[in-house]
This record gives C-alpha cells, structure tokens and sequence, in this order.
C-alpha cells in the first residue's frame, strides 16, 4: 500500500496533482488541516479524494483545528483521533491535538490526556500484536528528535516520546513543528514529518504479521 502524507495545511489548497502523480492508496494529514476552522474548503478537498479520486483518507486534527473543522472531518467518517483502525490488514492510531503550546490553541492537551487517547484506542488489544506492527498518526512529534526542534528547544510530546518507546509503531507520522521537516527514527520506528514545504511517499505492507516500511520520500509540494 502506498501512503501519501501531508501536515499543518492551516486551509492551504495545496497542489494535489502532484501528490496524485505518485497514485497512492491513501493520503494522511496529520493535523492542522484548517486554521481555527477558517477556509473549510481544504475539507472539502479531502472529500474530493475520498469519493472521486477513489483514494483512502485519515486525518487526525491538529492543535489549530477548532469544534468546527473536527465535526466536518467526522462527518466524512475520515477522522480517526483517539481510534484504531485496519485497513489492508494495517492498523492505524489516530491522537490528534497537541501537547500544551505558549499559543492558547483550540485543540491543546495534557501528556497524560495524550497518552490516555491512546490507551484508549488500543483497549482489547494485546501489546504483543502492536510492536512493529501499527502506524501511528499523531499530530505533535515526539519529544527530542529531529521532528520537534524549535530554535535550539525540543518542543515535542513526552507522551508521544513514550508510546513510541514502549510500543514500537513501524511509522511514525506527525506534524506541528512547521520548521522541521525530516525523517528521523527512534528504535526501529521511522519518523517523518513533512511540514508544510513536503508531502512525504511510503511504501508500507504487511509481512509475517507486521508492519514494513519500504522506502520514506519527501518530495516539495
């Protein structure tokens, strides 16, 4: 299955085309696909992709994403913060909102109440079915890497740091920090965060019952 993913879209109408070009089965955004619920057309653009491009599409909301934006994204059944779902036999764990910012945003999270999103999602689950064998899609990086740097801070989530560390997911795909696009790994776990300059291809399927990650592109929008 091949997996195009965008980040931080803040109500941008980015160039579809050209993420097209490179025929993915699904598109991910992982988060601040609105700006405060401002230019919902982007949403509509998802739709789009759903419905006549024929094209798979999961969205968790980012910290800018208000009450607005998210019930649209639920409507379209494409919003998967706080849930686990399968498709092709892979399992995808949505945790949308951030970790607390200086900004006051809408959509803002203590790390315990990030990690309770996930506990929750993964309830009934064996831990032993998840290691190196799901996709996370978070909206906030984990804490020190290479996806959360801000000037010389880590600004990342401790939470989303943890899960990763004690559930291993075979990717890793965020956003939020808009200056740190990059590809990075924590253990066996791949990180990418395009920002908004990328959109970013990967190449995932199931093997022996987990999860594997072909290749990782980012490529300018």
């Amino acid at each position: 299955m091949r997996i195009a993913g965008l980040t931080d879209l803040h109500g941008r109408i980015v160039n579809f085309s050209r993420v097209l070009l490179y025929k993915p089965d699904m598109v991910i955004v992982s988060g601040d696909i609105t700006h405060f619920g401002r230019d919902l057309r982007i949403i509509d653009y998802l739709k789009y992709l759903k419905e006549k491009e024929n094209v798979q599409v999961l969205t968790v909301p980012g910290n800018c994403d208000n009450g607005e934006s998210i019930n649209k994204l639920n409507e379209l059944n494409i919003n998967i913060d706080g849930k686990c779902v399968e498709i092709n036999n892979i399992k995808f764990i949505g945790i949308g909102g951030s970790n607390p910012t200086p900004f006051n945003t809408p959509n803002e999270y203590t790390e315990e109440e990030l990690y309770t999103k996930f506990k929750n999602a993964v309830k009934g689950i064996k831990k032993e079915d998840l290691i190196n064998n799901f996709i996370l899609i978070s909206h906030a990086p984990p804490k020190n890497t290479m996806a959360d740097r801000v000037g010389e801070d880590n600004v990342g989530s401790e939470s989303v740091r943890k899960i990763i560390e004690e559930y291993s997911p075979s990717l890793v795909i965020c956003g939020h920090i808009h200056e740190s696009k990059c590809i990075d790994k924590i253990n066996n776990s791949y990180i990418v965060n395009p920002s908004q300059e990328s959109f970013f291809i990967s190449d995932v399927f199931d093997k022996n019952n987990k999860v594997r990650i072909k290749n990782i592109e980012l490529i300018d929008l």
